[in-house]
């Protein structure tokens, strides 16, 4: 189709190229067509002049011989034949100014006519010149046509490529909208869990403030044995507490946000120790670390920063830590690392929807999928 529409498009031009030159040609010859029509006439006349001079110079030439002749033979002369051979000069002589008028006259004519020839040189010279730049121009307007359709190929392009774009854009945002609704309904039931956690923990407490306000009436009247009966519970929670906290540390799971609350609800009335020092201070990563993680068979030390790295450090020499390895590959900062049960996997999970699994020994990289 587009090379249909080309070949109407070459024949149109083509066509209205040839209708101006002949237009122009006769625009051009239509003011000559008297001049040309009068020189026709002016050459006509002039060979018919001319032959008439050549008929009269023959009478002449006769009647001079006759008159030659009737000199000789008579020797005196009435005048009669002077008269006719004086009105046969005048005629002569007539005819010899209309031949020199006509040959002004020709002369005169040939000059326009080396005008008009220089004139039409001069139309010619002009003609070659357009045609020269007409050619040029259909050269440019070819070279314009080609750009018109690359373009438009390009435009094409661009606009499917844009199209592309819109329909992932309109993805993302679908995506979007639904990280959103999970993340407000695991809200929701956060702040619910929390709500019940509160109810749970004033129930606790009031229950622990009846009992006490019973061990303090108890005590009252029998002082010993209120403080055995205190003694003795307290013994059963630090009982209870260090089974607990035996169980966890045998529990190589990961912690909820809720078990942590609860132990440190329960370990609350222990003393916490805070570190006095500072044993070893180095920089991880070039911008905020986000998470730190030991291997559970080495002094190895797992740190993922917003550089979009977990990096890996050998703290077995004491005082020191270098850098064992860099495993790489994530799109955005990394938010969490974790090692398995033996040490050699390390699980990192990122900002771009993704959690990445690295081998510790190659470092080669496996992304898991969702199912």
């Amino acid at each position: 189709m587009a090379a249909a529409n080309v070949n109407m498009s070459d024949s149109d031009w083509k066509k209205s190229i040839i209708l101006r030159l002949q237009n122009r040609n006769k625009l051009q010859c239509y003011c000559f067509q008297d001049l040309i029509a009068l020189h026709n006439r002016l050459f006509d006349s002039s060979n018919a002049l001319r032959g008439e001079n050549l008929h009269l110079t023959i009478q002449y030439e006769k009647l001079r011989q006759e008159n030659f002749e009737l000199q000789h033979r008579s020797g005196q002369s009435d005048g009669k034949p002077n008269e006719k051979i004086q009105a046969l000069e005048q005629k002569l002589l007539h005819q010899q100014e209309e031949l020199t008028e006509l040959h002004r006259r020709k002369g005169e004519n040939a000059q326009q006519l080396i005008d008009l020839n220089n004139k039409l040189q001069e139309k010619e010279k002009q003609l070659l010149s357009l045609e020269v730049s007409l050619a040029e121009s259909m050269a440019v307007n070819t070279t314009l046509r080609a750009e018109i359709q690359m373009y438009q190929n390009s435009i094409k392009e661009l606009e499917n490529l844009n199209q592309m774009l819109k329909d992932e854009h309109q993805a993302l945002q679908l995506a979007f909208a639904s990280l959103e609704e999970k993340l407000r309904k695991a809200q929701d039931e956060n702040r619910s869990l929390v709500d019940r956690l509160i109810r749970y923990k004033s129930k606790d407490a009031d229950k622990m403030n009846e009992e006490n306000e019973n061990f303090v009436r108890e005590g009252a009247i029998n002082p010993t044995a209120f403080l055995i009966q205190t003694l003795g519970l307290f013994g059963k929670k630090q009982a209870k507490l260090q089974k607990e906290l035996e169980e966890a540390a045998k529990d190589t799971r990961a912690i909820s946000p809720d078990r942590m609350k609860d132990a440190g609800a329960a370990g609350a009335i222990f003393a916490t120790s805070v570190p006095s020092r500072v044993i070893l201070k180095f920089d991880a990563h070039d911008g905020d670390v986000n998470a730190v993680k030991w291997s559970p068979v080495d002094r190895i030390l797992a740190t993922g920063g917003a550089d979009r790295r977990v990096k890996l450090w050998d703290l077995s020499k004491g005082g020191q830590c270098d850098c064992k390895g860099m495993l790489v590959g994530s799109n955005a900062g990394v938010m969490s690392v974790d090692f398995d049960s033996t040490g050699t996997l390390i699980l990192g999970a990122s900002s771009d929807f993704a959690s990445r699994v690295w081998t510790v020994g190659d470092q080669r990289l496996r992304v898991l999928k969702p199912p």
